[in-house]
C-alpha cells in the first residue's frame, strides 16, 4: 500500500531536502562559519543535494507517471542508461555521505576527549584533505563493482488489447545463451535424479493399460485459451551482466561491499563513536559542575588557611569567557550526537539486510529486500534531508547566520528578540578595513593594561 504514495512522499522530501541542503551550503561557507566541522558538513550537504537532485526525475517517472506512458517509453533504452547511472551515482553519493559522517564522529571525538590536539590533528588543510579522500576513493571503489555486475538487456514484450503483458522474450544473446544453460542444466538434474527402471517402466505399463481399458472415462477441464497478442513492443531492461551470470562470487563480493564495508563497518565506527561521545559530555559536565561551583578555602600545613594580601586565597577558578567556550562546544556536540544517531537509525537496518541478501540468496532478495527497497530508501532521503533542522535547533551560531542572510529588515520592527545578534553580525560584516581596525584596538589594550598594573602595584605598596 505504501508503494502507491512513495512516489509523491519521496518527491515532497526530495523538494524540501534539495532547499534545505542548498541552505546548509550557503550559510556554512561564509566566512565567518569557516571551520573544520564546518567543512565536513558543507560536504555532507553536497552529496545529500546531489542525491536529492538525482532522485526526482527517478520517482516522477518510475513511481507517479508510470500508469500513463507507454510502455516503450516507460522502458525505453534512454530510461535504462538513467537508471545504470541511478544505481551507481546514488550509491556512490550515499557511501560518501555515510564515510563523511564518519570523519564527522572522529574529528569531534578527538575535539572532545584530546583538546590538544586538536588544531594539529584536525586542522582546516588535514580536513580538506580528508574530505577530497572521500570523494575520491568512494567513487574508486564502489563504481566499477556495481558498473561490472549490471548491463541493458533487450527484450520484446507481447501485450494483449488490455495491454497487460503476455510474455517477454529476451533478445539481447548473452541472456538467451545463459536461459538456455539453465534449462540444459535442469534437464541434465532431472534424469540424473531419477534413473530408468525397467521394472518401473513395466509397472506403469500395466497400470496404464487398466486405467484406459475402463469404462468410465472422464473429460478433461477444458484449458483456457490464451489471450491473443495484438502488439509486439521492444522494451530495455537493467539485467545482471555477463560477466555477474557466470560468476556468482563477483555478485556475493558486490552485495558483502555494500553490506559490510558501506553499511555495518561504518555502522559500528559510529556507534563505539556516539558511546564514547556522550561518556565525554557527561564527564565535561560533571568537570564543569565541579570547577563552578563556590570552592572551599585552602589550609596550610598547621591548620590555618593560606592568606594573601590579607584576605584568604581561594581555589583558582575559570573566567566566564572559559566558561562559555566549553558550553558552546557540548553545544556542538550535541548537535553532532543527534546527526550521529539519526543516521545509524536510517543506515543499520540497511545494512543487516544487505548482508542478510548476500547470504541467503534470491529467496530473500525477492520476497523481503526488494519489499522493503521503498521503505528504506523514504528513510534515507529523510536523513539526507533532516540536517538543517538540527543546525537551525541546535546551533545559535548557524540561526545567527542564517538570520543575517534571509531575514528582510523590516522585520526588525515586529520581532526585535534577536536584534542584537543580528545587529551584532551585521557590524562584524559590515566592517571597513579591518587591519586598521584591529590595529587601533590592540593600542588601547596596551594602555589599559599598564594603567591596570600601575594601579595595582600602588595598591600593594
Amino acid at each position: 500500500s505504501y508503494k502507491n504514495m512513495h512516489g509523491y512522499v519521496s518527491l515532497v522530501v526530495c523538494i524540501l531536502g534539495t532547499i534545505a541542503n542548498t541552505l546548509n551550503i550557503i550559510v556554512l561557507t561564509r566566512r565567518e562559519m569557516r571551520s573544520p566541522t564546518n567543512a565536513i558538513l558543507t560536504g555532507l550537504a553536497v552529496a545529500d543535494l546531489a542525491v536529492m537532485l538525482e532522485y526526482i526525475p527517478y520517482t516522477i517517472h518510475d513511481y507517479i507517471l508510470t500508469d500513463s506512458l507507454p510502455r516503450e517509453e516507460k522502458l525505453s533504452y534512454s530510461w535504462a542508461c538513467f537508471i545504470k547511472f541511478h544505481s551507481i551515482f546514488a550509491q556512490v553519493l550515499h557511501t560518501i555521505s555515510i564515510w563523511l559522517t564518519v570523519t564527522l564522529a572522529v574529528w569531534r571525538y578527538i575535539a572532545v576527549g584530546y583538546p590538544q590536539k586538536n588544531r594539529v590533528w584536525c586542522g582546516m588543510r588535514t580536513t580538506i584533505i580528508t574530505i577530497t579522500t572521500a570523494y575520491v576513493v568512494c567513487i574508486l571503489v564502489v563504481s566499477p563493482s556495481l558498473y561490472l555486475i549490471t548491463a541493458i538487456t533487450e527484450y520484446v514484450d507481447q501485450l494483449d488489447a488490455n495491454g497487460k503483458v503476455i510474455n517477454s522474450i529476451p533478445m539481447t544473446q548473452f541472456v538467451i545463451d545463459y536461459r538456455n544453460e539453465i534449462m540444459m542444466s535442469a534437464r541434465a538434474a532431472a534424469l540424473n535424479a531419477t534413473p530408468p527402471n525397467p521394472l518401473n517402466e513395466t509397472l506403469w505399463l500395466n497400470v496404464s493399460s487398466l486405467l484406459t481399458s475402463t469404462t468410465t472415462t472422464t473429460v478433461a477441464p477444458p484449458i483456457p485459451t490464451p489471450s491473443p497478442v495484438i502488439r509486439n513492443v521492444t522494451v530495455y531492461r537493467l539485467y545482471h551482466s555477463d560477466l555477474a551470470l557466470h560468476n556468482a562470487s563477483l555478485q556475493n563480493a558486490t552485495f558483502l561491499i555494500y553490506s559490510v564495508v558501506i553499511k555495518l563497518i561504518p555502522c559500528i565506527a559510529l556507534t563505539i563513536l556516539s558511546v564514547r561521545l556522550i561518556l565525554a559530555l557527561l564527564e565535561a559536565k560533571r568537570r564543569r559542575k565541579k570547577l563552578t561551583s563556590k570552592p572551599a578555602p585552602t589550609a596550610s600545613s598547621n591548620g590555618t588557611k593560606s592568606v594573601i594580601n590579607g584576605k584568604a586565597a581561594d581555589r583558582p577558578r575559570k573566567n566566564s569567557k572559559t566558561l562559555e567556550k566549553e558550553k558552546q562546544t557540548d553545544r556542538t556536540t550535541r548537535m553532532l550526537l543527534a546527526v550521529l544517531l539519526l543516521f545509524l537509525i536510517t543506515e543499520f537496518p540497511q545494512g543487516i539486510m544487505g548482508l542478510l541478501n548476500a547470504l541467503l540468496g534470491d529467496a530473500f532478495l525477492v520476497q523481503c529486500y526488494l519489499r522493503l527497497s521503498d521503505l528504506m530508501d523514504i528513510l534515507a532521503l529523510i536523513n539526507s534531508s533532516i540536517n538543517f533542522i538540527l543546525y537551525c535547533s541546535m546551533s545559535k551560531q548557524f540561526r545567527t547566520t542564517f538570520t543575517l542572510l534571509f531575514r528582510p529588515k523590516f522585520l526588525d520592527k515586529w520581532l526585535p528578540v534577536a536584534q542584537d545578534e543580528v545587529a551584532a553580525a551585521r557590524a562584524e560584516r559590515s566592517a571597513v578595513a579591518p587591519t586598521v581596525m584591529e590595529k587601533g584596538v590592540r593600542n588601547p589594550q596596551v594602555v589599559t593594561a599598564t594603567t591596570t598594573t600601575n594601579i595595582t602595584q600602588v595598591t600593594n605598596l
